[in-house]
């Protein structure tokens, strides 16, 4: 306990932080609101690795966990093309009734009311759009911080952080969520709800939210909440009160989630049940009960592959990031090709809205949308039978047009599949 600190303990953690800040604010000083992709932490590890002497340490206590992050990035897409592939229903409904149960109103709604009445964006706005962004980078600057002042720490981090990654995928894949605003904006389902961080990303940068919104239906759970509550949780662990400045961190994020109406309060829950769950595991029963169920369960014969994964992290860690690459540019070969087929506006399955046609015989976004669907299936008479619908239901000029155009495509396409005959 007397031995001399090392360098890592002793490098002033703040100055990293100020440095972070330092570049938020430039940011809003030159209006530059954009993503800021985890490359960039990345060099940050590295560089502050190579300073402080703990390369040798880096890729055994790294690698591995960050293939797994960007394997994650990569499966997020991967799930959005086979729920839309394999139309896999896509809930709209539960969480909308479940927030109305308990708040009597859409919270999303309400703050947009209040505070985005006449539809400008202010700093307000701006500012909470840097703040969305910092939630893919945060958590590993958090990593770092542990790293380098407590790796005896970092281990149950990253175990936390692959429980939390994989339990959300898991039900990004078992139950897809379509968000607030794809409910108001796509199906027509609650009031208007106005998604500006997405328009301000890309006014500063433009398509930039193709990087990252590669899943819009991955709702439930919010991981936007899961992680820096997590981040809370284990800074909480580590420094208790020193800690604090996350807390007011993470109530920052959730506030422009629902803001935003990127998430219901609902999801916000759901996240912060799956980031206690995660920590518990992480942090709690890593080493003890959890270990000893997991001996059990596992079959004697695949220890020793397990034991070759966990001592060559360099081999694990290519593995992960090779997986990893190739869905990630499979993922993106898909949407570059077949744009349609995975359009949100088009080819999920919401199935609230498919399944209950006639509760929605009025609403015009919600009966273009079930068009739309049928067609991209090959469904023309269903398709046809919505359009028809929507044009009578409309009274705005630009919308029966709309419709009327589907109408006619349909015609064409009729035309085209006798002449075929």
């Amino acid at each position: 306990m007397n031995a001399k600190k090392t360098k890592a303990a002793e490098f002033p953690i703040h100055y990293l932080l100020l440095g972070v800040l330092a570049l938020f604010v430039a940011m809003s000083f030159f209006n530059r609101f954009f993503f800021a992709p985890k490359i960039l932490l990345l060099c940050l590890i590295i560089f502050a690795a190579v300073v402080l002497g703990k390369g040798p340490r880096l890729y055994k206590d790294w690698f591995v966990f960050f293939s797994f992050i960007y394997l994650f990035d990569s499966l997020r897409g991967t799930i959005y093309i086979l729920t839309c592939r394999y139309e896999l229903p896509v809930h709209v409904s539960y969480v909308i009734e479940m927030e109305r149960f308990l708040f009597g109103e859409i919270p999303s709604l309400v703050l947009q009311k209040t505070l985005l009445g006449d539809g400008i964006y202010t700093w307000l706005e701006k500012t909470l759009t840097v703040v969305h962004g910092t939630h893919f980078i945060a958590f590993l600057f958090v990593g770092l911080v542990i790293w380098l002042r407590r790796a005896d720490q970092f281990r149950s981090f990253k175990s936390s952080f692959y429980w939390v990654t994989f339990l959300g995928v898991t039900v990004y894949f078992l139950a897809p969520t379509a968000p607030p605003w794809i409910a108001s904006n796509v199906l027509g389902i609650l009031p208007q709800i106005n998604h500006f961080n997405t328009e301000i990303y890309n006014m500063s940068i433009p398509d930039i939210t193709a990087g990252f919104s590669t899943n819009p239906v991955a709702a439930m759970p919010s991981l936007h909440s899961a992680f820096p509550i997590l981040c809370s949780l284990i800074l909480w662990r580590v420094y208790r009160w020193k800690s604090i400045p996350i807390f007011f961190y993470t109530l920052a994020i959730l506030f422009t989630i629902v803001y935003t109406g990127d998430h219901y309060i609902i999801d916000i829950l759901a996240g912060a049940l799956l980031a206690g769950l995660s920590f518990l595991l992480g942090f709690k029963v890593r080493n003890t009960a959890l270990k000893a169920r997991w001996e059990k369960i596992v079959p004697q014969r695949t220890e020793p592959l397990i034991a070759s994964f966990r001592k060559n992290p360099v081999f694990t860690g290519a593995l992960l990031l090779t997986l990893g690459i190739t869905l990630g540019m499979s993922n993106k070969n898909q949407f570059k090709t077949k744009t349609t087929e995975y359009n949100y506006e088009i080819a999920p399955n919401y199935a609230d809205v498919m399944e209950n046609e006639d509760r929605y015989r009025e609403n015009f976004l919600a009966l273009f949308y079930i068009g739309n669907h049928h067609l991209l299936k090959g469904r023309t008479q269903q398709a046809l039978r919505c359009y028809e619908r929507a044009r009578s239901v409309s009274d705005d000029y630009i919308l029966t047009k709309k419709a009327e155009l589907q109408i006619k495509q349909i015609g064409i396409l009729a035309e085209q599949q006798k002449s075929a005959r």
